[in-house]
């Protein structure tokens, strides 16, 4: 902010909320996708699992989807976590900012 010569308040709190929603989404989402896989894997005739853990449904995902495949989803995970963490940062700011002005911090 004291370099941006913008004012505190809920546009700059929203654009940051907005931001860390991306960020997080994208750090989360390869990990979220793998737990889903493991959640939901087919078992062949002999009732053997598809995938051993984590590190190889991330393997075999890489080997015949590409690294892209880690990021399907993202749309919707974040259409899940982008309103939760902007309704919450923004939140939480004007309530620190209520209370800065109420106890002159």
């Amino acid at each position: 902010l004291q370099w941006s010569q913008m004012k505190e308040g809920i546009p700059i709190h929203l654009g940051a909320s907005l931001l860390s929603g991306i960020a997080v989404t994208i750090a989360m989402q390869p990990f979220d996708i793998v737990a889903v896989r493991l959640m939901n894997q087919p078992q062949n005739e002999s009732g053997v699992a598809l995938y051993t853990g984590p590190v190889d449904c991330c393997k075999k995902m890489v080997q015949h989807e590409g690294v892209s495949g880690l990021f399907k989803g993202i749309t919707a995970n974040y259409a899940r976590f982008g309103p939760y963490c902007t309704f919450t940062f923004i939140f939480l700011e004007q309530l620190r900012l209520a209370w800065d002005r109420s106890f002159g911090v």
